[in-house]
This record gives structure tokens, sequence and C-alpha cells, in this order.
């Protein structure tokens, strides 16, 4: 059976090390105290904070990518959404799970966000990006269902030089065919094919003491 505690990941030597066995970013240490802060609080209290949960260096850099002229799409919403509806003019929102996808939905409503397309999908056709027109987009985030086909679909879609965030590139490090494995290896593929470069983060995130990577690609 599948180990899903991260602590236990075989391939994880510390909480200061991702599952790919490498140390957290020098530049990333900080975060470990907001990281402590937030786990606690969320094991205490339930808190989450309405921010993306990948890397807090990554979110930082990626705040600075967007604008009231950006478009974007996120797989898999959560507190994530209200963030980038913030941060970005045009958000197309894809969750596959409808009692979370209820949970978001009044939230946005709750905060009268308009800019979201928020989209209920099943997982038969959680990636089926036909009715957005190729090369439109400027910032894709791949944290939910199907990472790999979600990355296939997408990369077409983005703009010359947009950028995607792959959440969680160092699990499945003991299934060589998991979703993660594979879905790093198609947006390698996507990387040499449109030459564009990739940036790795070995960050802490929001309520996980805990390092995981993430990756940031230009295509």
């Amino acid at each position: 059976m599948r180990n899903l505690n991260p602590l236990k990941a075989e391939c994880r030597i510390s909480r200061f090390h991702d599952e790919k066995g490498n140390f957290v970013d020098s530049t990333c240490l900080v975060n470990a105290l907001p990281a402590f802060a937030t786990a606690l609080l969320k094991r205490l209290f339930g808190y989450r904070p309405k921010v993306p949960m990948i890397s807090f260096r990554a979110r930082r850099v990626i705040a600075t990518m967007l604008g009231p002229q950006s478009k974007m799409i996120e797989f898999g919403s959560g507190n994530s959404t209200p963030w980038f509806a913030a941060h970005a003019g045009m958000i197309v929102s894809i969750e596959d799970d409808s009692n979370w996808y209820d949970h978001v939905q009044k939230l946005l409503t709750e905060l009268d966000i308009k800019n979201v397309k928020h989209k209920l999908r099943t997982k038969i056709n959680y990636s089926d990006l036909s009715e957005i027109d190729d090369a439109t987009l400027d910032f894709a985030l791949v944290d939910g269902t199907d990472r790999e086909g979600c990355i296939r679909s997408v990369v077409p879609k983005l703009k010359p030089g947009a950028f995607l965030y792959l959440d969680n590139s160092d699990k499945d490090m003991t299934f060589p065919n998991g979703d993660l494995r594979r879905a790093e290896k198609a947006l390698l593929e996507a990387i040499e094919i449109r030459g564009g470069t990739v940036q790795y983060f070995s960050d802490f995130s929001p309520t996980n003491f805990f390092v995981e990577q993430g990756m940031l690609a230009q295509l």
C-alpha cells in the first residue's frame, strides 16, 4: 500500500529535504518559521491561509509575473484561487471534487470575485482545454488531478515565453510510472521542444513543515 505520510516517504531524509533528497534552498531556510506556524494553526484550529499552497519563494516570484492583463489557468482550485484573482486579470480554475468545488465557489461568492471562471469537471474531461484558444495564456498552475495530462493539454495554450508551475515535482519517487514522474518528464520534454528554461524550488510551503519541490518553467 502506498505511503501517504510525507514525513515517512522512503526518499525523504529529513524535514529539510525534498523527496528527491535535495536540501532546502539556502534562501528558503527562513521559510521554515512561517511553515511551522501555519502548520500548527492548521492542526489546532483548521486554519488555511488564502494563498497558493506552494513554495513560499515560488509564490513571490510568480506574483511578479502576473498583472491586470494576465490570463491564466489553475488546475486544482482552493484558497489559492482568491489569491490569483487578486494578481491576474482572468482565471480559469478547474476542480474535480464536487464538495471542494462547492466550498471554493462559496468563498468566491462571499468575496465577490468576478474574474474567475470556476469549472467543475470529471476525471474523464479534467484536462480538456478545447474551449481555450492556443497561445492565449500567460501562466498555468498544475496542482490537481492527472498532472501529466494537464501539462500536455495546457502547453499549446501558453503564449511564447509564458510560465507553468508544476507543484510537488519531487513526488512518486518510488513509483517510476506515477503521475508526478510522468508529469515532470512531460514538462521537461516541452521545455526542450520550445527552447524554454526551468527553475526548481526546494522549499517549505504554507501549513507544511517539510520541504517539497516545485518546477517553474518558462516556455
